[in-house]
């Protein structure tokens, strides 16, 4: 029986293919099999954001990574279990995301995005914290301090220095967020990605009535925006106050403006 010449194409083809995964196997098993006498050399660690936030140190990760393997370097890689390391290092308090990982010229690369925080909380009993970005608490850090609005008054928060506490549901599944710590926090969120209000909003006070109070950079004055429902529509409404009155009767010439009213701008010299 004679065989065309597409079928002998076909046939080769094969052949071919069967060579290539028979190769692709064999250098596969080569190559774990070396893995197991590769030895860590060296240590390098990446913490993301370290301009802008200072919470966590190469160090601090390092010594994570040494309670699951006491030398990493000298020890084979076969011996360090990246995922061990990573839920190590995610223990600190600071730490959003690690990842670990080991390369065939034996290094172990560690990777570390850090928390965002937004806000600082201080208690009635003058302890403090950080709320970040996913609604997390984190304690204060000894390497550094955020520059972030601080909220203080009649709101208390229980601080836990260890753990990854999560004190706000950062998921909004609807418009309404009970409780006042979930507002404030929505609130927040808001005015960061604000580029006026961002620059323009200091302190947040609530007072004994559970009304806000704001402490502004510019300006001799305080706004007290009252409950935070449509807190939006009161800062549109002071926008336009600050826009429209106050280039012409001076920043200075009030010492509190309110606009816990609808339709009223209310203003104390």
């Amino acid at each position: 029986m004679k065989i065309s010449r597409r079928k002998w194409a076909i046939l080769g083809t094969i052949i071919i293919w069967i060579g290539i995964l028979s190769y692709l196997g064999t250098s596969i098993f080569f190559v774990k099999g070396k893995d197991k006498d590769i030895i860590c050399r060296r240590v390098e660690v990446v913490v993301a954001d370290s301009v802008k936030s200072k919470f966590i140190a190469k160090d601090d990760v390092i010594r994570m990574a040494n309670r699951e393997v006491k030398t990493l370097v000298g020890t084979r890689l076969s011996r360090i279990n990246t995922h061990r390391i990573e839920r190590r290092i995610l223990e600190l308090p600071f730490v959003k995301n690690a990842e670990a990982y080991t390369t065939v010229s034996g290094v172990l690369k560690i990777k570390v995005e850090q928390r965002e925080a937004i806000m600082r909380l201080f208690n009635p009993d003058g302890s403090s914290c950080y709320i970040d970005s996913q609604g997390y608490m984190i304690p204060l850090s000894d390497r550094s301090a955020a520059d972030v609005v601080v909220v203080s008054g009649n709101i208390s928060l229980k601080v836990k220095k260890n753990g990854r506490v999560k004190v706000v549901n950062a998921a909004k599944d609807s418009s309404y967020r009970k409780g006042l710590l979930p507002q404030l926090f929505d609130f927040v969120s808001y005015i960061r990605n604000d580029e006026f209000w961002n620059a323009q909003i200091e302190q947040i006070y609530v007072n004994s009535s559970n009304d806000v109070e704001l402490v502004t950079r510019v300006g001799n004055h305080t706004v007290l925006l009252g409950s935070l429902d449509e807190f939006r529509a009161k800062l549109k409404k002071l926008f336009i106050f600050y826009k429209n009155a106050l280039p012409s009767e001076g920043w200075n010439k009030y010492s509190v403006i309110n606009v816990k009213y609808a339709n009223q701008v209310i203003c104390k010299k």
